[in-house]
């Protein structure tokens, strides 16, 4: 009996260090700077309140003013630097206000354009309600938690949402793994969402996308595991119950089916005596998936269309005013340009500015697809494997692709829609087909992969923290103290206590000194880079 194969220590004490620099994160970002975060907030504190649910219909449903309890920062784009250090206005944190105290269930307004007041809509009922309930629960387990200072509460929600994405490292491990990369290649793959600053800053923010990604994370394994062979039942149900639940997520989920279609359609090719096995496990995909497909349905005749506009009952009219001639070119570049960089960073302040870690994410880019024309070109992957574990990339591309264009061409906007992170359900496949063009390497260079993957890591995250601090924390007049006020006014704004905060930060760095020192000893061959701490690599899908 062979031994099964196992997690090595390095990759669980990853998994730690993802975690922590998740939770770190939740500090550094002032609650409301991540995309649509307030909204995201509100909509589970009116399901938790019952004022949503049943779910709302488009244009139905309004910003609460008790959310802005939570957030002391404006949650659209900055003119600039905050100079947070310098606010003196922040309560001590038991002096901090409630959901209530602020206003409760009121509708939020605001000015309009002509001078009225307006409500102020939550256009993400646009999406189906899975997330929004499930934090609804969360909400549900801090005691008196309208009274309790909302930031708090947020805070809470935050650390909810790092604990969703913590497995993504171990399922990339996996992933790799399946597919017989060599060592210590499936390390490095663990290592990769510590080289993507703004998806660990996404997972440490309360946003429905970290539940879809770390189901597109579960469906990629599972894909794999289907493109090597596994055409079991068992394998159908999971990858059938996993889409029925990224389909009562979010639309980009959408695309699922046909990618899960083509998965099989190539095992089945591969392996034409289980042509049957693989059509039953098909069917067994599609019906488990049906709930999830229902909702979808279920817009088509409520609403008159797949995904309806969160902010008007009746869609808005998208008829073509502008075409290629009117500036196609410009959307063109601003769609690659803001694709990419959105895609590794994020630009607070939408100033497009070529800062440091707008380099570093070019940086970035170049290696991995470096990566991908070595994998696709030398084959240590099949390449109708390696194109199926990449569609999803360009599947999403061209869904958000298609909704900016619609916008341009109605409205002239050059910018709508354009976020890199909406690619992050496709990660796991992209980043570990990337991987494998690290497998033709000379061993000694290959053992030297994690290491550099970490170097990188790090380089991407000084480069963003030092973009950060210098827009929300740094002090306007400087100093040679100016960093030691700008971390007094982090903990300070910080929702719970600082000893919290301590632990985390000296968790983390004892952490990265620890991994750097086993990758080291990795790469200059004084240990096996499978060492294992007994546990199976694969628990869950283990054949």
């Amino acid at each position: 009996m062979t031994r099964p194969r196992t997690v090595p220590v390095v990759v669980w004490l990853i998994v730690l260090l993802h975690l922590a620099v998740m939770l770190g994160q939740t500090a550094v970002f002032p609650n409301v700077r991540s995309p649509d975060e307030r909204q995201h907030v509100d909509l589970i504190l009116q399901v938790r309140q019952g004022d949503a649910w049943p779910w709302p219909g488009p244009g139905t449903s309004y910003v609460t003013q008790g959310v802005t309890a939570g957030g002391f920062v404006e949650p659209d784009s900055l003119d600039g630097p905050q100079h947070l250090a310098d606010r003196e206005d922040i309560p001590e944190r038991d002096e901090r206000s409630s959901y209530l105290e602020s206003g409760g269930s009121a509708t939020m307004t605001v000015e309009g354009p002509d001078g009225d007041v307006v409500p102020v809509f939550n256009q993400l009922v646009q999406h189906p309600p899975l997330y929004y309930v499930l934090g609804a629960g969360v909400v549900g387990l801090v005691p008196d938690w309208q009274d309790a200072p909302l930031d708090r509460v947020w805070l809470s929600l935050r650390w909810w949402n790092a604990l969703l994405a913590l497995p993504l490292p171990l399922l990339l491990f996996a992933a790799a793994r399946r597919l017989r990369l060599p060592d210590p290649l499936p390390v490095a793959a663990a290592l990769v969402p510590l080289a993507v600053p703004e998806l660990t800053h996404l997972e440490s923010a309360v946003n429905n996308d970290n539940l879809l990604v770390i189901l597109g994370a579960c469906a990629t394994l599972l894909v794999i595991r289907v493109l090597t062979g596994d055409l079991t039942r068992r394998t159908a149900v999971l990858l059938g119950l996993v889409t029925m639940l990224a389909l009562l997520t979010k639309g980009f989920a959408l695309m699922f089916p046909a990618w899960i279609a083509l998965a099989y359609l190539v095992a089945a090719y591969r392996r034409r005596e289980r042509f049957g096995a693989a059509l039953t496990s098909l069917l067994v995909v599609a019906v488990v998936t049906l709930p999830g497909v229902a909702w979808w349905v279920r817009n088509v005749v409520v609403h008159g269309m797949l995904q309806p506009h969160g902010t008007h009952a009746t869609p808005p009219d998208l008829t073509p005013v502008y075409g290629w001639s009117d500036g196609g070119f410009t959307w063109l570049g601003r769609f690659t340009e803001r694709m990419i960089t959105l895609f590794f960073v994020q630009d607070h302040a939408a100033a497009r500015e070529h800062d440091a870690s707008w380099w570093m994410a070019r940086v970035a880019l170049v290696v991995v697809l470096a990566g991908l024309v070595t994998a696709l070109v030398r084959r240590p992957v099949p390449r109708l494997d390696a194109l199926v574990l990449l569609f999803p990339v360009p599947a999403l591309a061209g869904m958000v692709a298609r909704g900016s264009w619609e916008q341009f061409a109605a409205f002239h906007d050059f910018g709508a829609a354009q976020q890199g992170r909406y690619l992050y359900t496709g990660l796991v496949g992209l980043m570990v087909v990337a991987l494998a063009g690290a497998s033709p390497l000379r061993a000694a260079w290959r053992r030297a992969v994690p290491l550099a993957l970490l170097v990188l890591a790090g380089g991407m995250h000084l480069a963003y923290q030092h973009d950060v601090w210098r827009l929300y924390w740094m002090p306007y007049d400087g100093g040679p103290d100016a960093f030691g006020r700008a971390v007094a006014a982090v903990a300070h704004w910080y929702a719970f206590p600082g000893a919290v905060l301590v632990t985390v930060v000296a968790g983390g760095l004892a952490l990265c000194a620890a991994i750097a020192f086993s990758l080291t000893r990795t790469a200059l061959g004084e240990r096996r880079p499978d060492r294992a701490a007994g546990v199976d690599a694969d628990p869950l899908l283990a054949a």
